[in-house]
C-alpha cells in the first residue's frame, strides 16, 4: 500500500491499528465516547438534512430509540423518566417526519437542532449506561447551526446510494459494533469537527481502518465496493476525498486484512 511515497502500513498504523483493536471497549463505542460534544450532535443534525437530500437513503432505527427501549424496561428508571424519554423520541421522530415531507430544501433549524442534542444524549444509554439529560443552551444550537449552514448539498447528493451510519456486516463486530457515519456513491465519509483544518494521520489511519472493515465485511444495505475514503471538515464545509487506489496496492491487501482480523479477534477473545 502506498501514498506520497510512503507505505501507510507502517509502524506507525500497525500500532493504531493494535490499539484500537485491542484496547477498544464496546461500551465506550468507536475511538471513545462522549455524547455532550459537537460531533455527536453534528451527526444528528446531518442525518436529518442528509435524509432530506436523498430520500432513498437507507438508515437505520437511531440508537437513541435503542436507549429509549433500554430505559422503559428498566426497573430503576421512574415513571416519569421513562415518559420524558419517550417523549423526547416520538417528538423528535415527529418533527423528522415533518421535515422530511416538506418541500424545501432547508437544512435543520433550531428545533430539530435541539431534538439532535437530547438523541445524542441518549445514545449514552446504550453506549455506557448512563441516563443524564442536560440542559441545552443557545451556544450549542447555533455552534451546530453555523456547521450545517456550510454544507453544500451538491457534495452529499448521492446518484445512486447513500447509507446512513453503514454498518460492516460481521466485520463491525471486531471492533465492538463500529458503525461510520455515511456512504455516499461508493465514497465512505466520516465527519469531523476539529478546529484544525488538518488531514493528521490520526485521521487518515481511522480512514483506512474503517476502509479495512468494509472489505472484510462489506457495507450492509450498499452493494459494490468502496472507492473512496474521505472525511468532512464540518467547521470549514470542506470535504476531503482520497481514493482508494492512491494508497492501497491490491497485491498486499489480502495479507493485511488478515493481520487485521487476526489482531482483532485476539482483542475480542481477552474482553
Amino acid at each position: 500500500m502506498r501514498g506520497n511515497g510512503t507505505s501507510w502500513c507502517d509502524g506507525r498504523f500497525l500500532r493504531f491499528l493494535e490499539n484500537w483493536l485491542l484496547d477498544f471497549s464496546p461500551a465506550f463505542g468507536l475511538w471513545g465516547y462522549n455524547s455532550w460534544t459537537p460531533l455527536r450532535w453534528l451527526r444528528y443534525a446531518m442525518r436529518f438534512y442528509l435524509q432530506k437530500l436523498n430520500p432513498s437513503a437507507k438508515a437505520r432505527r437511531w440508537l437513541a430509540e435503542e436507549s429509549a427501549a433500554l430505559v422503559v424496561a428498566s426497573r430503576h428508571e421512574t415513571a416519569r423518566t421513562k415518559k420524558r424519554v419517550l417523549g423526547i423520541v416520538e417528538t423528535a421522530k415527529d418533527c423528522v417526519r415533518s421535515y422530511l415531507k416538506s418541500k424545501r430544501d432547508a437544512k435543520p433549524g433550531r428545533e430539530l437542532i435541539r431534538f439532535a442534542v437530547d438523541l445524542a444524549q441518549l445514545d449514552l444509554v446504550y453506549r455506557i449506561g448512563l441516563l443524564d439529560l442536560q440542559p441545552i443552551n443557545e451556544a450549542m444550537v447555533e455552534d451546530i447551526g453555523n456547521m450545517l449552514a456550510l454544507v453544500r448539498p451538491e457534495e452529499f447528493r448521492a446518484k445512486r446510494t447513500c447509507v446512513l451510519n453503514p454498518t460492516f456486516g460481521a466485520a463491525s463486530e471486531l471492533v465492538g459494533g463500529a458503525d461510520g457515519d455515511l456512504v455516499v456513491d461508493g465514497t465512505l465519509i466520516d465527519i469531523k469537527v476539529n478546529k484544525n483544518l488538518e488531514m493528521g494521520r490520526d485521521i487518515f489511519n481511522q480512514l483506512v481502518g474503517y476502509y479495512c472493515l468494509s472489505c472484510i465485511g462489506g457495507i450492509d444495505g450498499c452493494r459494490g465496493n468502496i472507492t473512496c475514503v474521505a472525511v468532512y471538515f464540518a467547521r470549514f464545509g470542506i470535504l476531503h476525498r482520497l481514493p482508494v487506489d492512491s494508497f492501497v496496492e491490491a497485491s498486499r491487501l489480502p495479507a493485511h486484512l488478515k493481520w487485521f482480523k487476526a489482531t482483532a479477534n485476539r482483542g475480542v477473545s481477552s474482553m
